[in-house]
């Protein structure tokens, strides 16, 4: 299938960027320009810096021209969320993926995270608790729970693919909940939030890696659909 201008455009202008030919607060060509060097219409042009200004990577300045933003690690994400559309039934997949990324991030979050952090956790676990027979608030607050490990972590590109596969992982914990319960998690998430408070990294990691480990075990056993 033949390339969209557009797309052509959007290729060139992030290869700039993430070559370094294009640093941060470089005023980019004009739609003209680019139009005229690409070969493509002014509209394919403004199509892609349209595109690249929602990702926050380009910002437009009425009169001024275009210019790159000062980038930080996890913004290159943010061009992977089109292509991170997993198969909602591929959960296996996703868990094997957990099981490495939680685990890692359990121990930078034992290391890294403030008290403030760990206060949040413990507020959460609570919260699990008293949603316990509640679906929706339940799987709600297990995600939240993972999410402010990684957020603990204190890394912009842990934090950012955590962002990225968090409806996907939202919809799988629903499934998981009505399958297996609520039980076993909360057991579990109440020893990972114990050996938080203690700061005893090496606890944490096995917990975290347990939890996962535990879950896929019982995934083999009962097909979720």
């Amino acid at each position: 299938m033949k390339e969209r201008a557009s797309d052509i455009v959007f290729r060139t202008i992030k290869e700039n960027i993430i070559s370094g030919k294009w640093v941060s607060g470089t005023k980019i060509m004009s739609e003209t320009q680019l139009a005229s060097e690409l070969n493509v219409s002014r509209i394919s042009v403004r199509e892609a810096i349209e595109k690249l200004a929602a990702l926050n990577i380009l910002s437009k300045k009425q009169g001024g021209g275009t210019y790159v933003n000062d980038l930080q690690p996890s913004i290159y994400f943010n061009s992977l969320i089109p292509m991170l559309t997993l198969d909602r039934d591929n959960y296996m997949e996703i868990l094997e993926f957990r099981l490495i990324f939680e685990t890692q991030s359990m121990g930078l979050c034992v290391k890294r995270c403030t008290d403030d952090k760990i206060e949040e956790l413990e507020e959460c676990y609570h919260r699990m608790v008293k949603y316990e027979q509640d679906e929706e608030r339940f799987t709600d607050e297990d995600l939240k729970f993972h999410m402010l490990i990684v957020e603990g972590a204190n890394n912009s590109i842990l934090k950012k693919v955590s962002e990225v596969l968090g409806e996907i992982l939202r919809y799988h914990q629903k499934k998981l909940y009505k399958e297996l319960g609520p039980g076993g998690g909360i057991k579990e998430h109440k020893m990972m939030l114990e050996a938080i408070k203690n700061r005893d990294e090496e606890l944490a990691t096995i917990y975290m890696r347990r939890h996962i480990e535990r879950t896929i075990e019982d995934i083999k056993n009962t097909r979720i659909d």
